[in-house]
């Protein structure tokens, strides 16, 4: 398994303990691969709905671009991109009505406690990853998404710079 991977499964657990912690976690906590993360909807369950949150490498960049003769292992220096995901299920009106504010306000509310759950996450990561030879870790943009079908959530990217540390003798 890669570091990045690595990076991601501690981020995941990291995330996964924050959203517990707030009371309210979705039903589904896993890894995404992909470009972009696409809640699936079956006959009997809806991720969205049911509430999906995931992490997913985004980007894995080289460190450096130049020749150095002095390291060897340029296969190792990399940034790495992550996403932080949430999705929970937008409200819904009646026949007769939209949402009302008590509902968006409620959601709005979840959203923000989703986000603080991500932060917390990232800080976490932080202090598992202190030992894992990286150079940085740092909090991305954080973007809300949706409303989107019945979808509303979102997504915090997390950089992380790697350094294997090894240099040529």
């Amino acid at each position: 398994m890669t570091i990045h991977m690595d990076h991601a499964l501690t981020l995941l657990e990291c995330y996964r303990t924050a959203l517990i912690a707030n009371g309210d976690e979705p039903a589904t906590i896993c890894l995404r691969h992909g470009e972009f993360v696409n809640p699936s909807l079956g006959s009997q369950v809806d991720e969205c709905c049911n509430g999906l949150a995931w992490v997913r490498i985004v980007t894995v960049d080289p460190l450096r671009t130049r020749d150095d003769p002095l390291v060897k292992c340029f296969h190792t220096e990399r940034i790495t991109t992550l996403e932080m995901g949430i999705v929970r299920c937008l409200p819904f009106g009646t026949v007769q009505a939209p949402p009302t504010c008590d509902q968006w306000t409620a959601i709005a509310i979840q959203a923000d406690e989703d986000h603080g759950a991500m932060e917390t996450a990232l800080c976490c990561a932080y202090n598992d990853l202190s030992d894992g030879g990286f150079r940085t870790v740092r909090a991305g943009t954080y973007e809300p998404t949706g409303p989107d079908g019945n979808c509303i959530g979102g997504r915090q990217q997390v950089v992380i710079e790697t350094d294997c540390g090894c240099t040529a003798a």
